[in-house]
């Protein structure tokens, strides 16, 4: 009888703690391709804003919206949904403002949008880096 206590113990344990594991991975699967090319965008944004191109860089701003915007679903890992949520969404809607900028070629609009983008994908680091 003890025995099959114990199994039955060890059992919802490792379901508990596997089904976090996975959920971490899930995670991991949808976030780590937006993280690993937004580097590259962040550069490219400011290459393009450094030479006035305002439609290229615009462009730049949609793409980092849309690389946001695939990550609708997730849920920290420490799960704090709320606060992810007005992140992400912050993200989003800076890039949409540094899209207006570029359509009135306000370079100072631009780099605000920049410096917040780089802020709200640091606060966004916090919750899922432990």
């Amino acid at each position: 009888m003890k025995k099959n206590l114990l199994l039955v113990l060890m059992l919802a344990a490792a379901i508990v703690f596997g089904s976090s594991a996975m959920a971490a991975d899930g995670n991991l699967s949808v976030i780590q391709p937006v993280m690993q090319k937004l580097p590259a965008a962040l550069q490219d944004l400011q290459a393009r804003s450094a030479v006035k191109d305002y439609f290229c860089t615009a462009e730049k701003f949609m793409d980092i919206a849309r690389m946001f915007k695939s990550l609708d679903k997730v849920v920290p890992d420490g799960g704090n949904k709320a606060k992810w949520d007005e992140i992400h969404n912050n993200i989003i809607n800076t890039a949409f403002r540094g899209i207006g900028a570029c359509g009135s070629k306000d370079d100072e609009g631009i780099k605000k949008a920049m410096d917040d983008l780089a802020k709200e994908r640091d606060e966004g680091h916090k919750l899922f880096i432990k």
